[in-house]
């Protein structure tokens, strides 16, 4: 069985299947006025039910992954021109989550001046913190993208390979203020974990380039986290959310596929190459 292939499948099918249940949910289930979810809600009990089978999946086939994975190349190399441009359209979207996350910074901030009294300074200014981490972040997957293309690691690349996890951590702080008021978590639970989930398996990721390899709970908590993005969309989230669910989901959806995959074969040295090609 290419675990490869089924397990991303099954985190996105996850995903989407949350996605179509936290919409229903969220038509059915919520009540405006109250600002509270119907117990016992069948939209409810679906997408709980629905998560929790993805999760229970994911763990199961991730236990039969292949063994030697003890180095970043070993177990992220991939000659695979799809895999580089996954790497790269998240790169892009990182970069747009960066601008998206300064620009409500500075608006944040905008009204703070306005209105000390009633606004907080540590949101938006964690906001601009994470907006610039992002934008270093997408350099630092980009980075990762072409030392497991090119099949050599550099030391520029193993640098800004540590950066997601940071500008995760950010966002999580981000929107753990953004939300902290608000007693009900079902309203932002999925977005909370799902940065939770995403930004650990970008920080264990890293830690394949640092002698740290953990390749199981790395597949799981990115797979896992993508399922949770995925779903958390539903919501329908800010701008620089939406951007940053959709650069970290898309990462790991890339480093999980990666993780499971192969092996693959060795590239060829460029003269070789070029020799085929004449």
């Amino acid at each position: 069985m290419r675990n490869d292939i089924v397990l991303p499948g099954l985190a996105l099918t996850g995903g989407v299947g949350g996605f179509l249940a936290r919409r229903w949910q969220l038509a059915s289930a919520y009540v405006p006025e109250t600002g509270l979810f119907t117990r016992g809600a069948p939209a409810t009990l679906v997408l709980m039910g629905l998560l929790g089978l993805t999760a229970l999946a994911v763990l199961l086939l991730v236990c039969q992954r292949r063994e030697g994975l003890e180095d970043f190349l070993p177990a992220f190399g991939s000659p695979d021109v799809g895999q580089m441009t996954v790497f790269a359209a998240s790169w892009v979207l990182f970069l747009a989550a960066g601008g998206f996350g300064m620009q409500a910074g500075f608006r944040g901030l905008r009204l703070w001046r306005g209105n000390p009294e009633l606004y907080q300074l540590s949101l938006p200014a964690s906001q601009l913190l994470a907006g610039g981490l992002f934008v270093l972040a997408g350099f630092g997957v980009l980075s990762m993208g072409r030392m497991a293309y090119r099949g050599e690691l550099n030391s520029v690349g193993c640098r800004l390979a540590s950066f997601p996890a940071l500008a995760g951590l950010v966002w999580l702080f981000a929107t753990h203020l953004k939300h902290g008021t608000e007693p009900v978590l079902m309203k932002y639970g999925f977005v909370l974990f799902a940065a939770l989930l995403l930004t650990l398996a970008h920080y264990y990721a890293a830690g394949f380039l640092f002698g740290k390899p953990h390749p199981r709970r790395t597949a799981f908590l990115a797979l896992l986290g993508v399922a949770l993005g995925v779903t958390s969309l539903a919501d329908g989230p800010d701008l620089f959310t939406a951007a940053a669910t959709a650069a970290f989901s898309l990462s790991a959806l890339g480093l999980a596929r990666a993780l499971l995959g192969g092996p693959w074969p060795e590239r060829m040295p460029p003269a070789e190459e070029e020799g085929q090609e004449k």
